[in-house]
């Protein structure tokens, strides 16, 4: 059954990534080379932030994050509460790189027009989350009993012909997604690349779905096109399987170095975290369009 999950950028899994991102961007500025790995739990009434950073720089991550959300909601930066469980100072052996990405292209643009209407709202301190199951054209709601009359009109207003059903997310944990809580280099440019090559598959018209995978336990300065292990896992494209690899990594930057010169200067803090949808985001870029083509 087909369900499209969306949370307004100050609630759920966005506001854990938001939370990462803010983190990891606050060491890399004081200590640059540092190595970072950490996730955010969401678990309603407080966050946890755990994980390894190899900046000896202690954060007062309260204070990161309740900056961020003055901008937005006064009230909301009040009630939160953050317990650090980042181990500094911590020393990072060589660990294999084991990464995966799936998206669906009709799912990914389905879910970024909702954002962008229950974010609109969320700005103007209006709240809501949404859980559509297409298939039976059911759409779940979670919403503050004073905005309940509101959030009525607003749902009925962009999604006329689904039956909407008052339900409670309010019990629910959000974990942040991994790529989000890693350093600004090594790992997390690999991320950058496996979304960058599905956008340009999609704006191609050769699939609509892309599940891969890369995997690689050498140094990652050494990685390249030749020796990591590089994988398509789903079947249903246009083309063979085997040749749209094979085109992949003909095309496609997998050398370190070279994702450094395409993403390195990539930096969230230029974004508006709350745009989850933003297209600035370094992966749209779609400037291997014309070399996908010709071959």
């Amino acid at each position: 059954m087909s369900e499209i999950i969306v949370y307004n950028f100050l609630d759920g899994k966005n506001i854990c990534n938001i939370f990462a991102k803010l983190i990891v961007n606050e060491i890399n500025n004081i200590t640059p080379e540092s190595k970072v790995n950490i996730q955010v739990v969401n678990v309603r009434t407080f966050f946890v932030v755990r994980g390894v950073s190899s900046s000896g720089t202690v954060l007062n991550l309260s204070e990161i994050f309740q900056k961020y959300l003055k901008k937005y909601d006064e009230d909301l930066s009040k009630k939160i509460r953050v317990i650090d469980n980042i181990i500094y100072n911590h020393n990072f052996d060589l660990i294999p790189i084991h990464i995966t990405n799936h998206d669906k292209k009709l799912i990914n643009l389905k879910k970024d027009k909702i954002q962008k209407i229950i974010d609109v709202y969320a700005k103007n301190k209006i709240y809501f989350n949404v859980k559509i199951e297409e298939v039976n054209e059911y759409l779940y709601y979670d919403c503050i009993e004073e905005e309940l009359s509101t959030v009525i009109k607003i749902l009925k207003t962009h999604f006329p012909k689904y039956e909407l059903i008052k339900s409670d997310f309010s019990q629910e944990v959000y974990v942040s997604d991994k790529f989000h809580g890693l350093s600004n280099n090594g790992e997390k440019l690999y991320y950058f690349l496996l979304k960058y090559i599905t956008n340009h598959i999609f704006k191609l018209g050769i699939s609509k779905e892309m599940e891969l995978s890369l995997y690689s336990n050498i140094n990652v300065n050494d990685i390249d096109n030749n020796n990591c292990k590089f994988e398509i896992l789903n079947n249903n494209h246009i083309v063979k399987t085997e040749w749209l690899r094979s085109l992949i990594l003909d095309v496609f930057p997998f050398e370190y170095s070279k994702l450094v010169s395409k993403f390195g200067n990539f930096n969230y803090s230029d974004l508006d975290l709350s745009d989850i949808s933003s297209e600035d985001l370094i992966w749209e870029d779609l400037d291997l369009i014309s070399e996908i083509v010709l071959v």
